[in-house]
């Protein structure tokens, strides 16, 4: 080894004691300090003789960072709706089985909707669950009943109501009523529509891309459920309902929609920047009520029966159907989690159809 290669590795290794050196004395310094107390996550306590109006308010506080707003301020809205008037002053080691039944026969009395009263027991169950990790028990093991679903069917367009819409939109150069034409041809929700902007629209490859919906959910500022005292109280000066935007329903409502051919052409002469929403061309975006009171008006001036916009997700469902196209792909552009759900929920077939199936089999 040369002189001035022994001299190299020698300051290499000086350097390297020294680094070595301090990086120790840091860590024993660090050693030395008394650690930093955790921050000590308030413990949900319940009271003595809990009834089931206690139990929600912890139960509220723990979940509301578990789930959506727009799913929160629903499960809110039901649990001081449907629940707690009836069953809210029971202690939950009173409840039982009798008291269960007694309450799910007055919901069906009401006429509630199988989707509202699957909900409504399900947030129930969950709050008792919630009490029984915490040492509260019912009276007994609880059987939550589920009644029997009574399948309801959405009006939907007629065949000359469909025709006389379809000849007003696409002869209309507003946007809004353009943006109606891709909820017809497209199927997609109306707060996924007012979620809609221009760098969502791929012109050149003929893709609409669902990222985001728009919806009008409670306030969490001002309802006294999302507060920490987890009281029911409203703050003064607060809106009650806030808009909201988030991701769209399920993980598989986020997809990609191919735009027929015309559709494209009619779009691109309102093309604006990225940013903007289509239904307004502005960064401000429309909220689902507005759209469905411009659509009331649009179907007062054709003289068409008055139908929620909902309605035109079920006709196209249906139209795809009728066309013997394929069921899966249906599921994938509606953005459902199977293809039960699109046959059960979205597939309509009317009497002239029925007939004409008929005839067929001969």
């Amino acid at each position: 080894m040369t002189k001035e290669t022994k001299e190299t590795v020698e300051t290499r290794i000086t350097k390297e004691t020294k680094v070595t050196g301090r990086m120790q004395e840091t860590k024993e310094s660090n050693m030395a300090k008394p650690a930093k107390p955790r921050k000590q996550r308030r413990r949900q306590v319940l009271p003595p003789g809990c009834t089931l109006s206690q139990l929600y308010s912890l139960w509220a506080e723990a979940v509301r960072y578990q789930v959506k707003p727009s799913s929160y301020a629903l499960y809110i809205t039901l649990i001081e709706k449907h629940i707690l008037p009836y069953l809210g002053h029971f202690r939950v080691e009173e409840l039982d089985n009798g008291i269960l039944e007694d309450y799910i026969w007055e919901r069906q009395e009401q006429e509630l909707s199988w989707n509202t009263m699957r909900l409504i027991i399900f947030l129930l169950k969950g709050m008792i669950q919630a009490g029984q990790e915490k040492g509260v028990d019912p009276a007994e093991k609880l059987h939550y009943y589920l009644p029997k679903s009574k399948r309801t069917y959405m009006r939907v367009f007629g065949q000359q109501d469909t025709e006389r819409l379809l000849r007003h939109l696409e002869n209309s150069e507003e946007i809004f009523e353009t943006g109606l034409l891709l909820s017809v041809f497209t199927g997609i929700r109306v707060g996924e529509l007012c979620g809609l902007k221009w760098e969502d629209v791929d012109l050149a490859k003929g893709v609409l891309r669902i990222n985001r919906t728009v919806s009008r959910i409670r306030n969490p500022e001002a309802d006294g459920a999302f507060s920490e005292r987890g009281d029911t109280a409203e703050k003064e000066g607060l809106s009650k309902t806030v808009v909201y935007i988030g991701t769209p329903k399920t993980g598989r409502s986020i997809r990609e929609i191919p735009l027929p051919d015309f559709l494209i052409l009619k779009l691109l002469p309102y093309k604006k920047s990225g940013e903007c929403y289509v239904l307004t061309g502005t960064r401000k975006c429309m909220e689902p009520r507005g759209v469905q009171r411009r659509f009331k008006n649009l179907l007062r001036r054709c003289n068409i029966p008055d139908i929620n916009i909902h309605s035109l997700r079920h006709a196209f469902a249906s139209k795809w159907i009728e066309n013997g196209f394929d069921s899966k792909a249906l599921s994938e552009i509606l953005g459902h989690s199977s293809i039960k759900i699109t046959m059960d929920v979205y597939v309509h077939t009317n009497m002239e159809q029925k007939k004409s199936y008929m005839n067929r089999m001969v």
